[in-house]
C-alpha cells in the first residue's frame, strides 16, 4: 500500500452499504509497523512516536483492541459524557468572549481553537496549556493516522507527542480524583487498569484520543461555515430552542472534516461483493456515502461520518456533546454574525478537509471606521443612503482626479474622462440623461431580442468545459461566458480581441473610488489601452447593440468619446457579473448533493434568484459621500464623510433575498441589473443540467485578491453530465 491508494477516485467505495461492509470486515492499515520500518531505514529516533501510535486504538486488532473499547465505552457513551455537558456549555461562553473581544475576529483562531482548548483536555484529563504552540501540536499529532507520511512529516509527529507528553499528570497526582468535577479518561483508565491489555500505556492511549478528538472542532468549524453561507434562516434556527434534537445530526452528515477512510484486506477477503486480494486496498468515500444514505433512505440527517464496523470512532457522542452546546450558544451570542468568504481558507488532503481561517463580523453595527469613512451596515441607514440623493452623493471622482492632477502635475486626462462617463460617479441632468438613454436598450423587451444569442453563449461555454481536462467553473465557464454574452449586447468590437481580454480585467478597478496615485496611474493606462482597441460596430443582423443606439441617439452632453469611455466602463463593471455567477455556482456546489439538484429547474431558479444573487453578490461596498452633518442611526456624519455599505452583511439580513443591496437602490441602482439577472437566471439550470452530478472538488475553491469584490480565482468541479 502507498499514498497512490487515493490515485483513482473512480475505484472508491460510495455505496453506503458496500462501505459499511469494508470498514466492517477490512482492516486498518498497520501504521506503526510502517514507523518501525521508517526509523529503521533512516536511523531517525521515532521512539515516541512508535510508542503514541502502538497505544491507539487504529493499531490494535483481535482482543485487545474488544477488550479496550469495552472500557472505554461507558466514558464515552452519552450518559457517561453528560456531567461533561456543563464544561463545555461554559467554555462555549467563554470562546465566545474571546471572539467578542477579538481585534481581527476569526472563528477558528478565536472560538473553536480556544473551546477545544478548554475542552478536550479536561474531558481527556491533560494539563495542556491554552496556547497555539500545543494546539499546533496536537494539529501535527492529528496526522498520526494519515497512511506512508514522509520523513520530515514523522519527525515533526515525534517531537510534537514530545511536547504533549508532559501534559499528563503523573499516576497518583491530583488529577486522578473525583473531587472538583467529573472524572476524567486518564483517571478512569487508570482506575480500570486492570481491565486493560497489559502492556497499553493510559498516557500515551489519551494523547492519541486528544489528538483525534481535533476532527470534532474541525468539523464544528467546517458546520459554521455551512451555516453561516446557508440561507439566515439556518443561522437564526441554531439560537431557537430544540435545535439541538435533530440539527447537528444533519450537520454531522454535511460537514464532516473526513473525507476517506482506508482500509486493507490482511488476508483474502470479500466485502460489499468485491473480492480483496491479500494486501489490496479499498478507500470508502465518505462523502459521496452519506450523500447517498441521505437520498435512499429519505432521512436529511441520516450519515455515516464517523466510520461503522469495529473500528467505528469512539467519540460520536462527544462530537454530537459539541455541536449540541456550542453552536446554539455561538448563535444567541451572535445572531446576526456573518463571514468575510474571500478570506476564509482550508486545508485539504486525500483524508480530510477542515477551514484553517474563517474571519468574521460578530455584529453588524454601524460604525466610524477612520476619520472620514463609516462602514453601513444597518438596512434602514443604508436604503436612507441609497434613496436620498439629496444628503448622500456619489465620490466626486471627476472633481477628485481634476485636483489631483492639478496638485501633482500629471496628465490625468483619460481617467477625468472615464471618471466623467461612469454611472457610479455621476449626478445631476448627464446622470439623468444617459440613465434614460440606457433604460431604453436594457428593457426587457430589448433584452429578449439578445437571449438567442446569449443561450447560443452559455451553450458553447458548457461545450468547452465538458472538455476541459480540468474543469474549473471560473476559469471554464464563467470568465468565458462574460465576454461572450456581454461584449456584443454592450457593441464593444475590437482588432485585437486577445490583447484587450488581457487588459479587461484592470477595468474593473474603476470601481474602487479612491485608488493610489500609482494604481491610479496603472489603471488609467490599461483603459487607454483598452479605447484604442475599440472600433465603433459594425451594422449587421440582429438586435442593435447599445454603443450603435447610442451614437445614433446621443444623450444631451455627451460626444461620440464620452460614450465609447461609457459603454467600456459598463464593460469594466460586467465582471461582477462573472463573480456573482461563480459565487452562486460555489454556493450551491456548497450545499447537499439533493438540493442542488434542484437547480436545474428553471422554475426553481425563477423563485430563488433573488436569494441567489443575495448570497452571491460580487461587489464588497457601494460608496457614497456625504454632502451635510446629520445623525443616521447611532452615527454622526459630518459633510464629507464616505459611507460604505458593507453588500454581504446588508443582503444577510434580507430574508430571502428580498430588498438585498446587490444592484444598489434609488437613482443609482445598476443599469446592468436587468442583464445580468438574464444571464444568471439561464446560465445556473443551464450548468445543472448539462452535468445534473456536478459536483465540487473538496474545498479547493480560491479568491483573487481584491478588495472591493468577491472574487474567485479557482472552482475545481467534477462533471457527470
Amino acid at each position: 500500500m502507498s499514498r497512490h491508494v487515493w490515485s483513482d477516485p473512480a475505484g472508491f467505495v460510495r455505496d453506503p452499504q458496500s462501505a459499511a461492509e469494508v470498514l466492517r470486515v477490512l482492516d486498518l492499515p498497520r501504521l506503526d509497523t510502517y514507523h518501525e520500518a521508517v526509523a529503521r531505514a533512516s536511523g531517525l529516533d521515532l521512539s515516541a512516536l512508535h510508542r503514541l501510535s502502538r497505544n491507539t486504538l487504529v493499531a490494535m486488532t483481535g482482543d485487545d483492541h474488544l477488550r479496550t473499547r469495552r472500557v472505554i465505552a461507558p466514558f464515552f457513551s452519552r450518559a457517561g459524557l453528560a456531567p461533561w455537558r456543563d464544561a463545555v456549555e461554559q467554555a462555549s461562553h467563554a470562546a465566545a468572549e474571546t471572539l467578542a473581544t477579538a481585534p481581527k475576529p476569526d472563528l477558528v483562531r478565536d472560538f473553536s481553537a480556544p473551546l477545544f482548548l478548554r475542552t478536550m483536555p479536561a474531558i481527556l484529563g491533560l494539563d495542556l496549556p491554552q496556547d497555539a504552540a500545543h494546539f499546533d501540536a496536537v494539529e501535527t499529532v492529528q496526522r498520526l493516522t494519515e497512511p506512508y507520511l514522509s520523513v520530515p512529516a514523522l519527525r515533526a509527529l515525534d517531537s510534537a507527542v514530545r511536547q504533549l507528553l508532559p501534559t499528563c499528570p503523573p499516576p497518583g497526582s491530583d488529577a486522578d480524583g473525583n473531587e472538583e468535577g467529573p472524572q476524567s479518561l486518564l483517571a478512569y483508565l487508570r482506575m480500570r487498569q486492570a481491565d486493560l491489555p497489559a502492556w497499553l500505556e493510559p498516557e500515551y492511549f489519551v494523547l492519541g484520543i486528544l489528538a483525534g478528538s481535533n476532527s470534532a472542532t474541525q468539523s464544528l468549524s467546517f458546520a459554521l461555515h455551512g451555516l453561516l453561507t446557508g440561507p439566515a434562516e439556518d443561522w437564526a434556527a441554531a439560537a431557537a430552542p430544540g435545535w439541538a434534537g435533530t440539527a447537528p445530526q444533519r450537520l454531522l452528515g454535511l460537514y464532516q472534516s473526513t473525507r476517506t477512510l482506508v482500509r486493507v484486506a490482511s488476508e483474502p477477503a470479500t466485502a460489499g461483493g468485491c473480492p480483496y486480494a491479500a494486501g489490496q486496498t479499498a478507500v470508502v468515500d465518505i462523502v459521496d456515502a452519506n450523500s447517498c444514505l441521505r437520498a435512499r433512505s429519505g432521512n436529511p440527517a441520516a450519515h455515516m461520518t464517523f466510520g461503522s464496523g469495529p473500528h467505528k470512532c469512539p467519540g460520536a457522542f462527544l462530537s454530537e456533546q459539541v455541536f449540541e452546546t456550542a453552536i446554539p450558544v455561538l448563535a444567541r451570542r451572535f445572531p446576526d454574525l456573518t463571514l468575510e468568504p474571500e478570506r476564509c481558507r482550508f486545508v485539504l488532503t486525500p483524508m480530510m478537509q477542515a477551514p484553517t481561517a474563517l474571519p468574521c463580523t460578530p455584529r453588524q453595527v454601524s460604525q466610524r471606521r477612520s476619520a472620514r469613512l463609516c462602514d453601513i451596515r444597518d438596512m434602514p441607514s443604508a436604503k436612507r443612503i441609497l434613496r436620498d440623493d439629496a444628503v448622500f452623493a456619489p465620490p466626486p471622482m471627476e472633481r477628485h482626479l481634476a485636483l489631483l492632477a492639478d496638485k501633482s502635475g500629471r496628465d490625468f486626462g483619460t481617467a477625468i474622462r472615464i471618471a466623467r462617463n461612469a454611472m457610479f460617479f455621476m449626478e445631476g441632468p448627464r446622470h439623468t440623461a444617459l440613465r434614460a438613454a440606457l433604460a431604453r436598450d436594457f428593457d426587457a423587451a430589448m433584452l429578449a431580442r439578445w437571449m438567442p444569442r446569449i443561450d447560443a453563449a452559455i451553450a458553447r461555454a458548457l461545450d468547452a468545459l465538458a472538455q476541459a481536462a480540468k474543469p474549473d467553473l471560473v476559469t471554464g465557464f464563467s470568465d468565458p461566458l462574460r465576454p461572450e454574452a456581454v461584449r456584443a449586447v454592450l457593441g464593444i468590437h475590437i482588432e485585437d480581441p486577445e490583447r484587450f481580454e488581457a487588459l479587461a480585467p484592470g477595468l474593473q478597478e474603476v470601481l474602487e473610488p479612491w485608488l493610489s496615485l500609482r494604481d491610479l496611474t496603472r489603471v488609467q493606462g490599461c483603459f487607454a489601452d483598452a479605447l484604442s482597441l475599440m472600433r465603433d460596430p459594425v451594422p449587421g443582423d440582429g438586435p442593435r447593440p447599445l454603443l450603435t443606439s447610442l451614437l445614433a441617439d446621443p444623450p444631451e452632453g455627451f460626444t461620440p468619446d464620452d460614450l465609447r469611455a461609457v459603454v467600456l466602463v459598463l464593460y469594466g463593471a460586467s465582471f461582477n457579473l462573472s463573480h456573482t455567477l461563480a459565487n452562486i455556482a460555489l454556493w450551491l456546489l456548497s450545499r447537499p448533493a439533493e438540493e442542488r439538484r434542484q437547480a436545474s429547474d428553471p422554475a426553481w431558479m425563477d423563485a430563488h434568484l433573488e436569494a441567489l444573487i443575495a448570497r452571491g453578490s460580487g461587489p464588497k461596498y457601494i460608496y457614497r459621500q456625504v454632502r451635510a452633518d446629520l445623525r443616521l442611526g447611532d452615527l454622526d456624519l459630518k459633510a464629507g464623510d464616505t459611507a460604505r455599505l458593507v453588500v454581504h452583511g446588508l443582503n444577510r439580513a434580507c430574508p430571502a433575498g428580498a430588498g438585498h443591496v446587490s444592484f444598489g437602490k434609488g437613482l443609482h441602482r445598476c443599469v446592468g441589473a436587468r442583464l445580468s439577472r438574464e444571464i444568471i437566471r439561464k446560465a445556473i439550470p443551464a450548468l445543472f443540467t448539462r452535468f445534473p452530478g456536478l459536483a465540487p472538488v473538496g474545498q479547493a475553491q480560491r479568491y483573487h485578491p481584491m478588495s472591493q469584490t468577491v472574487a474567485l480565482s479557482a472552482l475545481p468541479c467534477a462533471l457527470t453530465s
